[in-house]
Formats: C-alpha cells, sequence, structure tokens
C-alpha cells in the first residue's frame, strides 16, 4: 500500500533543498504561477502549518466565499520573512499530515509537486519527483475532485493522454503525447506544459483552456 505522507515529506524536503540553494535575487524572481514570486510561493507552501481550518473557513467566509484571495493574502502577507524561516517551516513540518478537507491525500502531494515545479522550472533548478509520484499526481488531475481547485474540471476530455516516459496513460480521443512532467503541467494549467507535449489533441486542449 502506498504511503502517501511519505511521498509529500519527500517531495517538501525536496523543494525545501531548492528553495535553499536560491540567490535573493532568485528568491524575488517570478515564479510560474502568474503574480507570485518565489517569495509568496514560499509562504504559501508554509500555509497548511500556520493556519488551522477555523481561521481558514473564518478567512473564506470573509472573503465572499473566495478561496484564491484567502491564499493570495496569506501568501503576500508572509512573503517577506526571511528566506530561512519559511524554509525551516517547511522542513520542520514536512511530516505533517494535513490535508485539506474533504480532498484525498493526494491533493496535499499534488499541491507540493505542482508548486515544487513552480519553484524549480523557473529558476533553473531540478526537483526529483519519482514515477511513482508524477504519476499518482496524474491519476488525480484527470478525476473529477481536482478540478475543483488544481485544474479545470473537463480539460481532459475527449482526448488520450500518454506519457512518453513512463507506462501512466488514461482517456480516449486525439492523443496528447509527453513526459509525465509535460502532461502534468498541462493538466495544472502551466503554459511550460505546452512545450513539452505533442499530437493531435493538443488544440483541443488550448480550446478547452480557452473557454476557461
Amino acid at each position: 500500500m502506498t504511503d502517501t505522507f511519505a511521498l509529500i515529506a519527500q517531495q517538501r524536503r525536496a523543494v525545501a533543498d531548492v528553495l535553499e540553494s536560491l540567490t535573493g535575487e532568485e528568491w524575488s524572481s517570478p515564479s510560474l504561477f502568474e503574480g507570485w514570486r518565489i517569495q509568496e510561493m514560499a509562504a504559501h507552501l508554509t500555509m497548511p502549518f500556520r493556519v488551522g481550518n477555523p481561521r481558514f473557513f473564518l478567512g473564506v467566509i470573509g472573503s465572499g466565499g473566495n478561496i484564491a484571495k484567502v491564499m493570495d493574502r496569506f501568501a503576500q502577507g508572509h512573503s517577506n520573512e526571511a528566506p530561512e524561516q519559511l524554509i525551516a517551516c517547511l522542513r520542520d513540518n514536512a511530516e505533517s499530515h494535513f490535508v485539506p478537507p474533504t480532498f484525498p491525500r493526494v491533493a496535499s502531494l499534488t499541491e507540493i509537486v505542482v508548486h515544487g515545479f513552480d519553484i524549480s522550472i523557473p529558476t533553473g533548478r531540478h526537483v526529483e519527483v519519482p514515477e511513482e509520484v508524477s504519476s499518482l499526481v496524474l491519476d488525480y488531475l484527470v478525476s473529477p475532485k481536482a478540478g475543483t481547485v488544481y485544474t479545470k474540471r473537463g480539460l481532459a476530455n475527449d482526448v488520450r493522454l500518454a506519457s512518453t516516459d513512463s507506462s501512466w496513460s488514461w482517456g480516449t480521443g486525439p492523443e496528447v503525447r509527453g513526459t509525465n512532467f509535460g502532461l502534468l503541467m498541462l493538466l495544472a494549467r502551466r503554459p511550460v506544459g505546452f512545450e513539452n507535449v505533442s499530437g493531435e489533441g493538443v488544440d483541443l486542449i488550448r480550446r478547452h483552456l480557452a473557454l476557461s
């Protein structure tokens, strides 16, 4: 049986290692997540350990149900903390079993994997994501549950996704081929995903995104 929490801890430590290697200039450079620098992204990764569910729900209510606004407020508010403090918080809480209410454990794994790439790719770093981990995240990103937060619901409808560096595949229809990384970034709605996939189904994915 897969120990998802062990995989989450492994990826949190890997991302902490990447953050620890960054220069001050890189720390303030843009992440792949539009509107956030690396420092906002690092602050965001500490949110599960610092904001309990009651406080989070109160924030959502106060923001008219806008979860993204609550997360952005936290990230902006804590982004000026010392890098060492944010890195230590992430590393010290690597074993945390926090999972967003009503979500499966793989949601927390998806969070750290996608945001790890948000940090590592624009800074030219490498974060190791084993095939087992990326395949679990891909399975989640094509599930209906993920469409509420981590991807766009129905984004991969009517296409077949096929990995070129693993045995992972999903769906039927015109094919979209790419590495696990490329498919993962595509499903996570990061433009870099399109640079790492090919096939007849790519234009259909573009059209689905254009309808957002």
